[in-house]
């Protein structure tokens, strides 16, 4: 019996786009953005791995720089132009128009018909005083781009920002950086944790702090005992811890999802690997059935797993 593995189909792949229109090309920058994800993105990089050459995409967006802006990749043109000085020359001569661009770039590349300042001083090379020089305020610069103004001078709570950076620890399986809060699924920037805690370091700090300071981490046999008149009894999961509330808290979540390594435990699919897929925590025992809030009673499931299991168990 032959155990090799049979090789691969080959796949022909053409080298070159099927249409050049702007959404396109600007789809394209972003997944030659993707294939090298670190460092200054320079025309001599996308050029080893694009599909379409660099002359074309500064003839339809006018330099290379514009067309990294209006990517919403700007940070990767930043990082190449170097000096804050050359940032800031860069800036001034953008138009009006190429703004505007990259601001309807930046609500695209987030999936949304809204923007926030924060968002737009982590993610673009500009921010809210450039806005307020050119149209007097930044609403009336989103405006212009036909945009809706969100959260504008808004100050965010602990547990708002603390269910963020869950939502990011779990898209990335690991601590996110700081430069992640400002891209999606993220929609607190790190600026706003900054602010708050001080530095980025002492805002993970936080977060690991809130998580592990839940009691409902502790599972039944780690539960202090309680007292009676006679003697000292244990606790009955069954009343009390468990039956109180059927919410999953914030600290019970991450350690769910911690000890699942951040993966379905069904189909094995995580964040990581296939950024569509979303972790849901899923009781096993469903909770209309008597299933209780603690840990062991829970697993990390994707949507696909999750959907239409509704209060069945042993799946």
């Amino acid at each position: 019996m032959n155990d090799q593995t049979s090789p691969k189909p080959f796949v022909f792949e053409l080298d070159r786009l099927t249409e050049y229109s702007e959404e396109a090309i600007l789809d394209e920058i972003r997944r030659v953005a993707a294939v090298v994800p670190d460092g200054p993105l320079t025309t001599t990089i996308f050029e080893k791995h694009s599909r379409v050459g660099r002359n074309t995409v500064a003839r339809r967006f006018g330099s290379w720089g514009k067309a990294l802006v209006t990517a919403g990749l700007s940070e990767r043109w930043s990082e190449q132009l170097g000096s804050p000085g050359a940032v800031q020359a860069f800036i001034h001569r953008m138009t009006n128009d190429e703004i505007i661009g990259s601001l309807r770039g930046l609500a695209d590349r987030f999936g949304k018909s809204e923007l926030t300042v924060a968002e737009v001083e982590v993610n673009l090379p500009f921010g809210g005083q450039t806005l307020r020089n050119r149209w007097g305020s930044s609403r009336a610069a989103f405006e212009a781009a036909g945009l809706s103004v969100t959260n504008h001078g808004r100050r965010y709570t602990d547990e708002e920002c603390f269910n963020n950076m869950l939502e990011v620890w779990t898209h990335y399986a690991r601590p996110p950086q700081y430069r992640e809060m400002g891209e999606p699924p993220s929609s607190v920037g790190g600026k706003a944790y900054v602010k708050r805690f001080g530095t980025w370091n002492k805002a993970l700090a936080a977060f690991v702090d809130r998580v592990n300071a839940d009691p409902d981490n502790l599972s039944p046999e780690m539960v202090p005992a309680t007292k009676t008149a006679d003697a000292e009894q244990p606790l009955d999961v069954n009343q009390g811890m468990g039956r109180d509330k059927r919410e999953i808290s914030l600290g019970l979540r991450f350690h769910v999802l911690h000890r699942d390594r951040f993966k379905c435990v069904l189909c094995g699919d995580s964040p990581p690997v296939n950024p569509t897929c979303v972790l849901h925590v899923d009781h096993i025992v469903p909770w209309s059935k008597g299933g209780r809030t603690i840990i062991e009673n829970f697993r990390s499931l994707c949507g696909s797993c999750n959907m239409g299991r509704g209060n069945r168990y042993h799946d």
